[in-house]
């Protein structure tokens, strides 16, 4: 590291045109660069407003990095500007330190470089610090090349004053270019220098839309080259990756082939056994110094270092190839923005990335040292790169890089969805993910060395992203386990657990939507509205398949469910073919898609029809629908389907189990929920006792309580609903403790908690009707209707008043004068028909007839079966117009919901 003036043919910035009272952060950026000869020179003239402490603090350290086996760094000034002061640093005796620093270690890359830092004395807000330095340049991989590739700024970063220039002398062979979208470049020839001037900041760049290929996104550059060509380029590496005596014979690595070579005469067997070695048996290390960043280490070395970068890897990949009677090359690519290549200037700096072209029979095989994961099953397999230039002594072109849909799905995902509990039962769901490529070795890596508690969070973590394809509330995990296969590379998941029914109410049925198949969520939709926008092309991504298959069990004793949808599709859309077969076979269902994509790019003129084709696939997704004799989930204490819970309840104490101590209470609740669902009330309520001992919170008191007085324990119910309102003082909460509050004949406390906390918002309906039970409860019916009228009379368009009206008079049999006439109202603009029509048909009961209640209350349940209480009703009026099979319901009411029936029988049905 050196200290002295700048070079004579710098541009200086006068000192005085640098605006100190400026609050722009960069109040100059002046980068000049020279290209000389084989040599590039880069001057840095930097100037920062430390306008807070914040900046003080982030600016108040001064860093430059440098490769000193390529050229050298000079420091000319460190000064520090102070209200017309200028105080130089350097000549206080302040000096940088040097450091090698590797910033990349973690990523296992090393790049040499050397790293001065200075802390700069003395500085207060309000400065403004001005350092200037310059690099020189010259790479020798380059044969007395040079190449510049300088990112411009642009808003809404601000300057004061910005630019970024190059010269060169005048005749001298450079190719210069500035972009994307990057202004007016000033070009000019002067005292034999030619030179390219970008003033900044560059405008902001225009918004781009989703899924533009990478090219648009690009940062704007100033690129500088006197290579002439890609030609050009390929041929100054092609020395480089010389393997002219890379094997000695009868050495270590010469072993290694010989190995590959004894075990198959076939060439795509030897190829993917040397690309495993090199994969598997040499760990990725970047190594950039000495000339490191475009020359690559030497393959014996390579070898028995066993470490070694792209380059380094590739070209002992190479010689293995070569020395296996395989045709290969090595080819440069950028592994982030391959599409943009053909807009670039022919130059190293372009590429990121080396990998290894072979061809086998005719085919071409793209082989990346680098990767992991490759076996024969994946060695065609393409890299996303779109373009590659091969290396070679004759010098190539750039080339594109055709894709190629794997043979291998890269994901095979096996679900088995077990609703043999029934329609309103939660599903047993195991899901079995399969990773080839690499994925798998991915994840066998990771396999490898994880311990068992963290290969339990790595399974459910995995469950949770797989239940949540199913429900949006996830699930809970009762098993799993992971293995890992080295000869295939292939990488199993498999995790059990329970979701929420799949089968949810529509249009009076239980309809299963199968939305764990990928084209249950299939879009295509991309933005190109703008009119700078209609152009641009859709990226696809890469090449790829998947493959998923979904298996459905249904109860054994309930036929009659039917598969809708199209099971049996197939489409080819952006780039993709998706593959849909499925049968229903008396109570399996089976449903396969696979999803093979080419990937690449759509012109946005297709798009409208491939969004098209997409929404088509989407709404084809297969469905099942159950019979309308499917049990229902109140019925499930009868004995004949109380054994169809058996595997569910060990599917709860198995995920219970599972959990630390401290953590069951989850797996306690969703066990509470399936008891109470299906009126195992005291099964629900012992696991709120455990759920609440390990973390009381006001949801489980709440339920809790709701589940005593279904039993008639409503002293019990009204002390957990006074913890619930302790834990969430809120309006629910208190309108649920009133309520059973004003059951229990304690109307003054019950009329005064809602008092309270009615606070005539949203909520006051509900508060009123509340308020309108508890006045009923303490015998003031009569004032309840009218407060049930003013509701009305306040909100016009509420049709759900119509109803409340309807249930409140049928109930407490008040006002019904002219109850029949709202309750017919109610129906005609009902929103929720089946509440309504079970409202209508308590109003027929208090009327007296009993067979239009009858017709309301089937009415009601062949839209919402599930409406328990209105099974009740159907019970009721039937025994009461002398029917002896509505007995037997009658009695299993009693039995299991007798809150249930003593709250009707205070509502006449006696």
């Amino acid at each position: 590291m050196l200290y002295g003036p700048a070079p004579k043919w710098v541009e200086n910035r006068d000192r005085a045109k640098i605006d100190t009272a400026s609050n722009t952060a960069i109040t100059l950026l002046d980068v000049q660069q020279r290209i000389e000869g084989e040599t590039l020179s880069i001057y840095v003239d930097q100037a920062f407003k430390l306008a807070s402490p914040e900046s003080l603090t982030q600016s108040g350290t001064s860093t430059a990095s440098w490769m000193p086996d390529k050229g050298d760094l000079t420091v000319h000034r460190v000064e520090i500007l102070r209200a017309g002061q200028v105080i130089d640093v350097l000549k206080g005796g302040a000096r940088y330190e040097v450091l090698r620093r590797e910033p990349g270690l973690e990523q296992r890359q090393l790049d040499g470089m050397l790293t001065a830092t200075l802390a700069i004395p003395g500085l207060q807000v309000g400065d403004v610090l001005r350092i200037a330095y310059s690099q020189s340049i010259r790479d020798k991989a380059l044969q007395g090349k040079v190449q510049v590739n300088s990112t411009l700024l642009t808003l809404p970063v601000e300057a004061g004053f910005a630019r970024t220039t190059v010269s060169w002398p005048k005749g001298m062979a450079v190719k210069w270019r500035a972009g994307p979208a990057a202004g007016s470049p000033r070009e000019t020839v002067e005292d034999g220098w030619h030179t390219v001037s970008v003033p900044l900041p560059l405008p902001k760049r225009e918004e781009m839309p989703q899924g533009v290929p990478s090219r648009f996104t690009r940062p704007p550059s100033l690129e500088a080259t006197t290579f002439a060509s890609w030609d050009e380029v390929s041929r100054v590496f092609a020395p480089l990756y010389s393997i002219k005596g890379a094997i000695a014979p009868g050495s270590p690595l010469a072993k290694e082939v010989a190995k590959i070579a004894d075990k198959s005469p076939d060439p795509l067997t030897r190829a993917a056994l040397a690309t495993r070695l090199v994969q598997d048996q040499v760990s990725y290390l970047m190594n950039g110094m000495s000339g490191g960043n475009y020359v690559p280490q030497a393959p014996a070395q390579t070898w028995v270092s066993r470490y070694g970068d792209c380059k380094a890897k590739s070209l002992l990949l190479l010689s293995m190839l070569e020395a296996l009677g395989i045709e290969a090359e090595v080819v440069a690519v950028n592994s982030r923005a391959g599409d943009a290549l053909p807009d670039l200037l022919p130059m190293p700096a372009a590429f990121d990335h080396v990998i290894v072209r072979a061809q086998i029979a005719g085919e071409t095989y793209w082989l990346d040292g680098t990767a992991t994961g490759t076996r024969l099953a994946t060695l065609a397999d393409v890299p996303p790169f779109r373009n590659a230039l091969p290396i070679r002594v004759d010098g190539a072109s750039l080339t594109a890089i055709a894709p190629r849909v794997p043979q291998l799905p890269m994901a095979t995902v096996k679900m088995v969805i077990d609703q043999r509990g029934g329609v309103d039962i939660p599903a047993l769901v195991t899901a079995t993910t399969t990773f080839s490529g690499v994925l798998g070795s991915n994840m066998g890596a990771v396999l490898g060395q994880a311990s068992v508690e963290q290969k339990k969070q790595l399974i459910d973590s995995f469950a949770g992203s797989v239940f949540n394809t199913l429900s949006k509330t996830g699930g809970l995990v009762s098993d799993g386990e992971m293995s890992f296969d080295p000869e295939t590379g292939m990488a199993t998941i498999t995790v059990k657990g329970i979701v929420s029914t799949r089968f949810g109410d529509r249009d009076g049925t239980k309809r299963m939507d199968l939305s764990a198949l990928a084209s249950a969520n299939e879009t295509f939709d991309f933005d190109r509205s703008r009119a700078t926008w209609k152009t641009l092309p859709v990226d696809l991504g890469p090449a790829r398949r998947m493959r998923e298959e979904v298996e459905v069990l249904l109860p054994v004793d309930e036929p009659g469910f039917k598969l809708g949808g199209k099971p049996d599709y197939e489409v080819f859309y952006a780039g993709k073919t998706a593959t849909r077969k499925g049968v229903l076979e008396g109570q399996r269902l089976i449903v396969s898609e696979e999803h093979a994509a080419l990937g690449g790019e759509l012109p946005s003129a297709d798009i409208p029809v491939e969004k098209a084709k997409a929404l088509r696939l989407k709404n084809t997704t297969p469905f099942l629908t159950a019979p309308v004799t499917a049990a229902r989930a109140w019925r499930y204490q009868s004995a004949a389907l109380k054994t169809r819970l058996a595997p569910v309840e060990a599917a709860y104490a198995q995920a219970i189990a599972r959990a630390p101590v401290a953590e069951r209470g989850a797996g306690l609740v969703g066990r509470a929920s399936l008891r109470g669902g299906t009126y195992d009330l005291e099964g629900a309520i012992a696991d709120y006792d455990k759920a609440i001992a390990i973390q009381p919170d006001a949801e489980s008191y709440s339920r809790r309580g709701y589940l005593k007085r279904q039993l008639g324990r409503v002293d019990a119910a009204i002390a957990d609903l006074r913890e619930a309102l302790k834990l969430s003082p809120s309006v629910d909460s208190a309108m649920a403790l009133a309520d059973t509050l004003g059951y229990a004949g304690q109307s003054e406390e019950a009329l005064k908690l809602l008092a309270e906390y009615d606070d005539m918002g949203d909520e006051h309906s509900a508060v009123v009707q509340v308020r309108t039970d508890v006045l009923a409860y303490a015998g003031k019916g009569d004032d309840g209707v009218k407060e049930i009228d003013a509701l009305i009379e306040e909100k016009p368009g509420d049709t759900s008043l119509l109803n409340a009206s309807c249930w409140y008079r049928a109930r407490f049999r008040v006002g019904v004068d002219g109850m029949m006439q709202i309750c017919n109202q109610a129906v005609e603009r009902a929103s929720n028909a089946p509440a309504v029509l079970d409202s209508r048909a308590m109003a027929g009961i208090a009327s007296g007839n009993l067979a239009a209640a009858l017709a309301d209350a089937e009415a009601a349940l062949k839209i919402a079966p599930g409406q328990v209480s209105t099974q009740y009703v159907r019970a009721w009026i039937a025994n009461a117009m002398g029917r002896s099979d509505a007995q037997s319901d009658l009695a299993y009411f009693r039995k299991v919901m007798p809150g249930l029936v003593q709250e009707y029988a205070r509502y006449g049905l006696k």
